[in-house]
């Protein structure tokens, strides 16, 4: 046979497709430079498919075309126990003294402060992190050395002299390396657009650098290198700080670090970052879609003018606007929502007790948390190994799960009307892997099979091993005096969270309801159609989660002696509906007591009116005529400007006056506060502030239940688990049958 002979003039545009990198697959795509160079700066560049997902979540994302550099900073970060030490310190100082700035980024020490760079220059600035400590002598083969500080404004560590200087060392270089790198992938970058694309050719005959290239300005921190443990706090709180500082240990021997390049939207830079804790479906159409899982940023100064709990804020994860309930999300730290973008390790492993760290490149939000971990050989940016680690993971809101970044955005596609096939035309279908030592890999893993992975985990850390729970009883054993509780509960769902603006449409020009979902109830007592607007009935489901919540305490063997509500409504049915579960409705009526209500503060248009106990007894419902409130209607009007403090003391009054007014068992029914305002007191322990109530409040669902019991029935009080289990659903969406048309 013939030799072959070698061909000279090569054909440059038959270009391999494992040879393009993952902006030439997105360009080929079809999706404008700009936005593709955006999706994967934002993603970590890591990948096709996180990049086109992060594409399609942002079809709405009013900013998608905007020219607006990221911010990003170098930081050395600690690993292992010493981390470990410093987020229960985190944690501890959050819960006794509230917020402070640092809580609002990781534990670190910033090596290289904030700058902006163009989005095509974001695998260059982690390109030139791996080169940098692949230098000689670039690691260290120690802990680094930190010195204890405390003043009256601050408190944390500073790096002892001999290690500032490597570290300073270590930044200055890094600034060296980006200088570099930046220029010389530039021409790289535009020989490949050329080698893919030939009409481009001009570009490079003038071998000139862009002009966004040339503007990084980027210098090291060369001031005292500290990682802050606390700041920004008033002084109040300066003892209690101390207290906790002066409980860590310094010694510091199970501490790694590594150094972590991040990234930030630079339009959010002065805005708070907070996780969702509920999902809300908008009713409204400047309502904000909120979804377990995401992250909103919402200006301080528009929580703090909010009147009605609602806020404006931008997701994370659509990059869309809208309002939203304030109390259905959590601050969180600013640095959880940022994108990382390569991790080294500074320091060889110095305790045999922790992995040795690996250079990483993850595009993962929220690095609290341990992320999955690239092979270093295999991780260069430049490679097409970089394409195949497609999916990382991320904690949900709740702890209670894990979710592939890429089931999120997925779900944000359909949501948004993008047909899945149209989807996976984009992209190769992920290939499904084995398990590994019992667990799925985090590599190509299929989004339904995360999915499913991920109700698996939710259903079992929500529920717990039953195997281990015994049945709770409240009965004493024989022989042993019975102790007194008091059972204090949230009312059911109602009508206007779950619908909205409900009543023009549930209403006629006559006045006379009518139902217009299986949820809303049948009838409702007749009365004026506005009235319904400041003082909502329950939902069927509200109802329904009554009376189970009736029928699981009768089963536990609760006994009830005198029942109590809020003049409110839904806390009369939801009263109705539990005592219908205990079997005790004939039995035992209800005592309106209107100083159970709620926070006066949140009702600066005056209170609601509310039914007379004439109206409730002619609507069914089993009221005492005779009862004689503690505090009455009237009390109520004009206090307005109730002080947190005051609608504490109005509640504990209230429970204290039942408890010394009555013998036996109590069911106290309320409001999401009232779990806490009738009890704190009582049970012996120092009012909450305002924002530590609000964090209370937002874990109170719907037939929420506190129990706080007495050996002597006057005195000794304290708070014990309730007698059964809570009541867990999750949303049904409204149904449009149109959509089949």
């Amino acid at each position: 046979m013939a030799a072959l002979p070698p061909r000279k003039n090569l054909t440059p545009t038959k270009i391999s497709k494992q040879h393009l990198t993952p902006l030439q697959i997105l360009l080929q795509m079809g999706f404008p430079k700009h936005r593709a160079e955006k999706a994967l700066a934002a993603t970590g560049n890591r990948g096709v498919q996180l990049a086109s997902d992060w594409l399609l979540a942002h079809v709405n994302d009013p900013s998608l075309d905007e020219c607006a550099p990221r911010e990003y900073i170098l930081y050395a970060c600690p690993t292992g126990s010493f981390l470990q030490q410093l987020e229960s310190f985190w944690a501890e100082s959050r819960e006794v003294c509230g917020w402070n700035g640092a809580h609002n980024f990781t534990p670190h020490i910033t090596l290289v402060s904030f700058f902006k760079a163009p989005d095509e220059c974001a695998p260059q600035l982690s390109k030139a992190l791996k080169e940098l400590m692949n230098l000689p002598g670039a690691h260290i083969d120690r802990p680094i050395a930190l010195e204890l500080y405390t003043s009256p404004n601050f408190m944390g560590f500073f790096v002892a002299e001999d290690d500032a200087n490597y570290l300073k060392r270590i930044a200055l270089q890094y600034v060296k390396e980006v200088s570099h790198s930046i220029i010389s992938d530039t021409y790289e970058q535009l020989d490949a657009l050329v080698t893919c694309f030939p009409w481009c050719g001009g570009v490079t005959s003038a071998r000139c650098i862009p002009r966004s290239s040339r503007s990084i300005s980027l210098e090291p921190h060369v001031k005292s290198l500290h990682l802050t443990l606390a700041y920004q706090f008033p002084s109040s709180q300066f003892n209690a700080l101390k207290q906790l500082v002066e409980g860590l240990d310094t010694s510091y021997t199970g501490a790694n670090w590594e150094l972590r390049l991040y990234s930030r939207d630079s339009r959010l830079a002065t805005k708070q970052v907070h996780k969702v804790l509920y999902p809300h479906t908008p009713r409204e159409p400047d309502e904000l879609e909120l979804r377990i899982g995401d992250y909103i940023y919402l200006s301080p100064e528009a929580i703090q003018n909010s009147t009605d709990g609602w806020v404006e804020g931008i997701s994370w994860l659509t990059g869309t606007n809208g309002y939203l309930p304030e109390n259905y999300t959590e601050r969180t730290a600013e640095s959880d929502a940022w994108t990382m973008h390569r991790t080294v390790p500074l320091c060889d492993v110095v305790s045999p007790d922790l992995d040795p760290p690996s250079d990483t490149v993850d595009g993962a939000a929220g690095l609290r948390f341990d992320l999955p971990v690239a092979n270093s050989e295999h991780d260069d940016i430049d490679s097409q190994e970089t394409c195949k680690d497609e999916s990382y993971i991320f904690c949900s809101m709740l702890g209670h799960c894990e979710q592939s970044l890429r089931h999120v955005f997925a779900l944000v596609s359909v949501s948004i009307g993008h047909a899945e096939g149209q989807h996976q035309q984009l992209v190769e279908d992920m290939q499904q892997q084995p398990q590994v030592d019992g667990k799925i890999k985090d590599e190509n893993v299929p989004a339904d099979k995360l999915y499913e992975l991920m109700k698996k985990r939710t259903a079992m850390s929500v529920i717990g091993d039953q195997s281990e729970q015994g049945v709770r009883m409240t009965q004493e054993p024989d022989g042993v005096i019975p102790k007194r509780r008091i059972y204090v509960l949230r009312h059911g769902e109602r009508i206007d969270f779950t619908f909205g603006t409900w009543i023009p449409y549930c209403f006629d020009e006559a006045g006379n309801y009518i139902r217009k979902d299986l949820n809303m109830p049948k009838c409702l007592p007749h009365r004026k159609s506005t009235l319904w607007q400041r003082d909502s009935p329950l939902t069927n489901m509200g109802r329904y989660q009554a009376r189970l919540t009736g029928e699981a305490m009768k089963d536990a063997g609760v006994q009830i002696d005198h029942v109590f509500s809020s003049p409110s409504f839904r806390c009369i049915q939801t009263t109705t509906s539990i005592l219908e579960g205990l079997g005790l409705k004939e039995s035992r009526p209800i005592n309106v007591e209107p100083g159970l209500f709620e926070w006066m503060a949140w009702y600066q248009d005056g209170l609601p009116e509310w039914m007379s106990k004439e109206e409730l007894t002619a609507a069914d419902y089993n009221i005492t005529m005779e009862y004689e409130p503690l505090s009455k209607a009237e009390d109520l009007k004009g206090k307005q400007q109730e002080g947190l403090e005051e609608f504490y003391q109005r509640n504990s009054d209230v429970t204290e006056h039942l408890i010394k007014s009555t013998t036996g068992n109590i069911l106290i029914v309320g409001h999401a506060t009232t779990l806490d305002t009738c009890t704190r007191h009582i049970v012996g322990e120092k009012l909450r502030s305002t924002n530590d109530m609000s964090r209370i409040m937002q874990k109170v669902p719907y037939c929420s239940m506190a129990v706080i019991e007495s050996a002597d029935g006057l005195t000794g009080w304290r708070l014990v688990e309730p007698p059964c289990d809570p009541i867990t659903h999750t949303n049904n969406n409204r149904f449009d049958w149109k959509i089949l048309t």
